[in-house]
């Protein structure tokens, strides 16, 4: 399976950490201002999907994200690697 932000090519689960690692600034956080609430948000780099889901359980503590920031990466990513897989095989060369 193909890097969807650089050149590696690699199997899957040698991807997902690569890209947890390597392009975690495509992670992006959000505070629900009227709920407090923290979303994780990840916008697939060929369509104008976006992979947002709300960090669960204990959202609202301000040091789980730092503590578990890793950890959401990993979450996000695997959701994107399954996108890649079912809605752009052609792109992800599967």
């Amino acid at each position: 399976m193909k890097c969807p932000y650089c050149a590696l090519e690699a199997a899957r689960r040698e991807l997902h950490a690569h890209v947890a690692d390597a392009h975690a600034c495509e992670v992006r956080t959000t505070v629900d201002e009227a709920g407090g609430r923290l979303f994780y948000d990840l916008q697939c780099p060929f369509c104008s999907q976006s992979l947002r889901k709300q960090v669960k359980p204990r959202g609202k503590d301000p040091a789980f994200l730092e503590e578990f920031a890793r950890e959401i990466r990993l979450v996000a990513f695997d959701l994107l690697l399954y996108h890649l897989e079912d809605a752009h095989a052609a792109s992800s060369r599967m």
